[in-house]
């Protein structure tokens, strides 16, 4: 009895494991929507990727990751990766594991952004001294200085036909947000308050950008209707609320909220400005990428 139990739990944890590499694998192959994003545990910040249609779970805890950003297939991730001086943009395949690095400098290298054709890899970077903006190609060839400027860029975003750059910036009487044509290299200001707008993210139907402001006192989230010009609140509260994401769909961003000192990803519906919290990482939680396939 005891020889047969010997040999039948083998069986039965190869068994187990090959069911679940099957769920992962047909799981990753069918529809969905997949999100990523930065939690602490233990005070060190570990990457989740989670496909919230097929209950699959990935941990990115074997470097120090942030900011990631989904490629358009899904596949892969661009991140922040923290060194010992300074950080690099890098892009980590999914499922081979494999993660190469784009960036090699004693600089700070931050917030990647993959533009929705694919095509190239946006960051920010003071590689160069000042803080501007760059692109990359995913495999690290054909890096361009997209900003020149002695102020600070940062926070690239990508409208959805990948020709125009939004990012903030401090180059005129505080932190305002800019757009920037890659063909032209046209530049146009978007926001002039006294107050910081940062973290702007495009709409996927193009026609609004939203992004976090200081203009009621605390930090809360805007919309900018790119048609009009027109700046209207969409979540204004007194606790700290900051990096808003727009869902795949279009309707409801997702930001992170401070909440008794630690932070909590939050949704809110861009119609109704109905504000719910998603159970999402257990420590502090922000950083948030989403995908949809």
């Amino acid at each position: 009895m005891r020889r047969s139990l010997l040999v039948l739990f083998p069986l039965l944890f190869a068994l187990i494991l090959a069911l679940l590499t099957l769920r992962y694998l047909v799981g990753a192959a069918l529809p969905s929507t997949m999100v990523a994003y930065m939690t602490l545990e233990t005070g060190l910040p570990v990457v989740i990727v989670e496909d919230l249609d097929h209950g699959l779970s990935k941990r990115l805890d074997f470097d120090f990751f942030t900011d990631p950003s989904f490629s358009p297939d899904g596949a892969r991730l661009a991140l922040t990766a923290y060194l010992r001086f300074g950080s690099d943009i890098v892009v980590h395949d999914l499922s081979s594991g494999k993660t190469r690095r784009l960036t090699e400098s004693v600089a700070i290298a931050e917030s990647p952004a993959w533009s929705p054709d694919g095509e190239w890899i946006a960051f920010a970077s003071n590689r160069e001294g000042d803080n501007n903006i760059y692109i990359i190609r995913p495999d690290g060839r054909d890096r361009q200085r997209v900003t020149v400027s002695s102020a600070d860029d940062r926070e690239p975003g990508w409208s959805p036909d990948s020709r125009t750059l939004v990012f903030s910036s401090n180059r005129g009487d505080g932190w305002d947000l800019y757009r920037i044509d890659l063909e032209s290299r046209e530049l146009r200001q978007l926001t002039t308050h006294r107050a910081p707008d940062t973290s702007p993210d495009w709409s996927p139907d193009g026609r609004r950008i939203v992004f976090a402001s200081g203009r009621e006192g605390a930090s809360a989230i805007y919309l900018l209707h790119l048609e009009t010009g027109e700046v209207t609140p969409l979540v204004v509260d007194a606790r700290y609320d900051s990096r808003p994401k727009w869902m795949p769909n279009g309707r409801a961003v997702t930001f992170a909220r401070s909440i008794d000192g630690v932070s909590r990803i939050m949704r809110v519906d861009a119609a109704t400005g109905e504000v719910s919290r998603l159970a999402l990482g257990e420590d502090d939680a922000d950083a948030l990428a989403w995908w949809r396939g």
